[in-house]
């Protein structure tokens, strides 16, 4: 009769479990809403069909305006 192998044996190096990469991802989520509900409110800009970016709800026109420029600027090829 074979004795069962540890779960941790047959994992290759470097792998991680099911159950690690799930804790990994609620502490990045739970990292991400405390950041946005410290930030306070928030606006959501279209700059295309497809891309819409967060911006601070304090911002002037004219730094709504730069941002979504360089935002343009660096990002052609994903709008």
């Amino acid at each position: 009769m074979a004795a069962k192998q540890s779960s941790s044996i047959n994992r290759k190096e470097g792998e991680i479990a099911r159950s690690e990469r799930t804790s990994a991802n609620q502490q990045a989520e739970s990292v991400l809403k405390n950041v946005k509900g410290k930030n306070g409110a928030v606006i959501h800009v279209t700059i295309s069909e497809r891309t819409t970016i967060e911006l601070p709800a304090h911002l002037s026109q004219e730094e709504i305006d730069a941002r979504v420029e360089k935002y343009i600027r660096l990002h052609k090829s994903k709008i």
